[in-house]
């Protein structure tokens, strides 16, 4: 049977590993946020932080790799740019109202700061995902051309992981509008610390749209009816790759940080920042991504949603509301002053507990709106009625504290 399947050469539908590096990326990094909250310090283990750090890398690589999928069709044309833009337009949005001074007018007005205002300048992962897919969305309507696209992405893939330490060096961009600013380093400026500048971070959505465009012509593309490659060639070769990244990353990371010549205190937080780094996490995500496609396609099919999957499509909304839910629902005061969940106050044993709760939520919830999705008329009512929600509660609610 491997063999049979070793040899299928069957042009795929729909890409099933980059979905579940996708959704476990969602699953992992509610975990990361969770425990960060509320894990009293010193418990977390260094293998869990070092796992906990592929999360962001993932998610971006899988966003990349969307892109190159969805913009080159298969007669060789280009997608409209129209959905794409309307969708990063929604993401953007989102992206600020997370950093926004508050939901309401209030917030916006007789209680707002500058600190408060100076942090719609921040740069983080939706902020860095919406500029990177803009720079590639540019670059491919430039290239036009599929395999000149993916080689360019992969050059400037490497190219901003050369570049990113150099940039991170201290006083680099300090004094720029912060708006711009923030998309060069994360060192600290009039307050504000980047999170997810595009140096280092544009790498991995330029490494995941040079790998979409190579699963476009490997897998995707018919040729007399087949794909040049089964999905098994293609595990086969991301694991390989993955392999040799993380190899030649780990043996360099250290020696590529110290020809970096950082200050001691600029070194731990540009240790992330060089192409060694990058390398290694890469070739991780590869690996993990691999071996997920591998279980997809060997385990059993489960009566069902599948909650992973939900996580991974509507990975936005869980995004988002997971966040909410952590900082603007269970850090509230009145909310801590009932159940005690303090930050930084729970063992092992608590912190599970309310971290695998948060998860379940949240696939409830991404699963419960995959049913709701295929039925337009209601969701398009349910958004309506959102929408006019989240209006009267900006206008009307935060006036009186």
């Amino acid at each position: 049977m491997l063999g049979a399947a070793w040899n299928d050469c069957t042009p795929a539908a729909r890409c099933d590993w980059i979905d579940q590096l996708r959704g476990w990326a969602v699953v992992v990094m509610i975990e990361v946020h969770a425990v960060n909250v509320w894990l009293r310090p010193g418990l977390l283990p260094d293998w869990l932080n070092s796992a906990n750090g592929l999360v962001a890398p993932g998610f971006i690589l899988c966003a990349g790799f969307s892109l190159a999928l969805s913009v080159f069709r298969a007669d060789g044309g280009m997608a409209p740019l129209g959905p794409a833009a309307k969708r990063l337009a929604v993401i953007l949005l989102w992206a600020y109202a997370l950093h926004s001074p508050g939901l309401t007018l209030a917030d916006w007005t007789v209680f707002g700061t500058p600190e408060k205002f100076r942090e719609l300048s921040k740069i983080d992962v939706l902020q860095c995902i919406v500029v990177s897919l803009l720079l590639l969305q540019g670059l491919a309507r430039c290239l036009r051309r599929p395999m000149v696209f993916a080689a360019a992405a992969l050059v400037l893939a490497v190219g901003t992981a050369v570049a990113a330490p150099h940039l991170w060096q201290p006083g680099v961009a300090d004094g720029w509008w912060l708006p711009i600013r923030g998309l060069i380093n994360g060192n600290p400026d009039r307050g504000v610390t980047s999170l997810f500048p595009l140096f280092p971070w544009f790498a991995f959505a330029a490494a995941g749209a040079g790998m979409g465009v190579l699963y476009r012509h490997f897998r995707t593309l018919s040729n007399n009816g087949k794909a040049r490659w089964s999905e098994w060639h293609w595990l086969a070769a991301l694991a390989v790759t993955g392999g040799l990244l993380w190899l030649w990353g780990w043996l360099h990371a250290r020696e590529a940080l110290e020809a970096a010549a950082f200050p001691a205190n600029a070194a731990a937080g540009s240790c992330n920042t060089t192409l060694a780094s990058v390398a290694e996490r890469l070739g991780r995500v590869c690996v993990i991504g691999a071996v997920l496609g591998w279980v997809e396609r060997h385990r059993g099919r489960w009566p069902g949603p599948n909650g992973v999957q939900a996580a991974s499509r509507e990975s936005l909304l869980v995004y988002v509301f997971h966040l909410y839910l952590i900082f603007g629902v269970l850090l509230a005061g009145s909310v801590r002053g009932v159940t005690g969940w303090e930050p930084h106050s729970l063992g092992w044993p608590g912190t599970l507990a309310l971290t695998s709760s948060i998860i379940a939520i949240n696939l409830t919830l991404a699963m419960a709106w995959q049913r709701v999705r295929t039925r337009p008329v209601l969701a398009r009512q349910i958004r309506q009625s959102a929408l006019f929600g989240l209006l009267g509660w900006f206008l009307a609610a935060g006036w009186f504290r």
